[in-house]
């Protein structure tokens, strides 16, 4: 089968999950086989660069694993057509806001770049101790290591596994504890036993884990995720810390509960019965929780599409595009994961990611097919006007959907498990209202079982691009590029702790490699 191709190469910093025809050229840093007893068994990750110094996280599933034959550690190469997708999780081994997902028709290609840049972000031993890092990303330490103790065997998940414990030590005699697990708590004591280390003996951790053991910060391992590396090519211990870059990494937000739902079928939501909160309320929600949030729509988030297409025989299950454009006449086709075969009957359905903002601060909703077209008024369908064509431009929108841009409904709010204990920033809506409706209990019976229905895997966080109101007094509502479309009846302008301001609003232009 041909591949959809682009002679358009992209950076890594500005793939988004509206379309998977995404062509970027990368080096592969890091691969790990992640185990799995779940039906899809196990996959093959990577942490790929581009030559800006960019990372992203990757995946495959076993059932693609011929189509990535080509990507070796070291090696700089072309990937083309993939899924993008949030990036979550409490081991994020890139700061980036997206992660890549190897489809069918994935094609990677050698290219001629050379580069030996490994592209690490060192972290510093105060930023670690500080508590100022967000703990569910994986960092890059270096130190030297000291008061290395014994190996020792204890029972993890009923199975005997090795620990080490030491100290590492910078050239200002900060000092962080260290624990190693398994081949890396082997491989570190064999280095410094059998190959007799100098005083210089430097040990590089890349992908590490920040974490909290009796009330001590220290550094572990992250499974196979991580690396160790002895005594790092271009490193000492006079020069090292002069080599450190600034580190990137998020800030934490703060320490979160996890709160498990009981049972495992869910009953339709009785909205009447929930409160009335606020923006903030639910960002900084401790507890899984459900909720009315009144709220402005100030933009569209265009870094998604609004619209997917779904296999009409699985219940508009997601799938993936796999038409061969170079066939006259073009025969649309795609590839269904939940019947495992190519299909030719889909439908298109909304998928809106709306930004909203109220007197206390901004966040992001999204709305699927059933909660989106009753205020919109039409279907996707009509609104595609029987077109099959994924999304080339997401700030091409129908003027139904930039119509909600100023207006202020109630929203029936889901703030669950990825919004409370892995900080995502999108919140699933399960119902709407108009702004100045009353919420009965009529409502609750009309409620469908939205929540059920939504993938974790269509959240996000972090920057975005989208239309928005440009305000009186010319404050940027984000840093992130705005479109020049705009309302005509401007919103009163709402204060948010996330606000930046600036002098005027910049638009940047998608990063293309020529």
């Amino acid at each position: 089968m041909s591949m959809i191709t682009s002679d358009r190469v992209s950076f890594l910093n500005y793939v988004k999950p509206f379309k998977t025809t995404w062509k970027v050229e990368v080096k592969v840093l890091h691969s790990w086989t992640q185990h799995s007893n779940y039906a899809g068994g196990d996959s093959l990750q990577f942490i790929l660069a581009d030559k800006t110094g960019v990372k992203i996280h990757c995946t495959c599933k076993r059932l693609f694993i011929a189509r990535v034959k080509k990507l070796q550690i070291g090696a700089w190469r072309f990937i083309e057509n993939f899924s993008v997708s949030p990036a979550g999780g409490k081991y994020r081994p890139t700061s980036h806001e997206y992660k890549m997902s190897i489809i069918s028709n994935s094609n990677v290609t050698e290219s001629s770049l050379k580069n030996d840049d490994i592209y690490l972000s060192l972290t510093t031993f105060p930023e670690i101790m500080n508590g100022t890092l967000d703990s569910n990303f994986l960092i890059d330490v270096i130190g030297q290591p000291i008061d290395i103790g014994d190996i020792q065997v204890v029972p993890v998940h009923g199975k005997e596994t090795k620990k080490l414990e030491l100290t590492l030590r910078d050239t200002e005699d900060q000092q962080i504890a260290c624990c190693l697990w398994g081949r890396f708590a082997e491989q570190l004591l064999y280095a410094y036993n059998v190959g007799k280390m100098n005083e210089n003996f430097l040990c590089l951790l890349r992908f590490a884990k920040i974490n909290v053991y009796k009330g001590q910060v220290q550094i572990t391992n992250a499974f196979d995720i991580s690396i160790v590396v002895i005594n790092p090519p271009g490193f000492d211990v006079q020069d090292y810390l002069r080599q450190m870059p600034n580190n990137e990494l998020p800030l934490t937000i703060g320490c979160r509960e996890i709160v498990k739902p009981k049972g495992n079928k869910r009953q339709p939501d009785k909205w009447s019965l929930y409160p009335e909160k606020t923006i903030l309320d639910i960002i900084m929600a401790t507890e899984i929780d459900k909720c009315i949030v009144k709220a402005t729509v100030y933009a569209i988030d265009t870094d998604w599409a609004w619209y997917y297409f779904g296999c009409v025989k699985c219940h508009y299950k997601k799938v993936t595009n796999i038409t061969n454009k170079d066939l006259i006449p073009v025969k649309h086709m795609w590839h269904c994961d939940t019947c495992n075969q190519s299909v030719t009957n889909v439908a298109p359905k909304f998928k809106l990611h709306l930004l909203i903002k109220d007197n206390t601060g901004e966040s992001k909703v999204l709305l699927l097919d059933t909660i989106a077209e009753p205020i919109l008024g039409v279907s996707a369908e009509v609104l595609l006007d029987v077109s099959l064509e994924e999304v080339e431009d997401p700030e091409d929108l129908p003027n139904a959907i930039t119509d909600l841009i100023g207006k202020t409904f109630k929203f029936g709010v889901y703030v669950d498990k990825e919004n409370v204990d892995y900080g995502s920033h999108i919140f699933n809506v399960g119902k709407n209202w108009s702004a100045n409706e009353i919420i009965s209990e009529s409502d609750d019976e009309n409620t469908e079982d939205t929540l059920t229905n939504i993938v974790s895997s269509d959240r996000s966080s972090g920057q975005v691009s989208f239309f928005s109101i440009e305000s009186e007094d010319n404050t940027c509502l984000s840093s992130t590029p705005l479109s020049k479309r705009k309302v005509d009846n401007e919103i009163e302008d709402l204060s948010s702790t996330s606000k930046k301001h600036c002098s005027k609003i910049i638009k940047v232009e998608k990063g293309v490699v020529e």
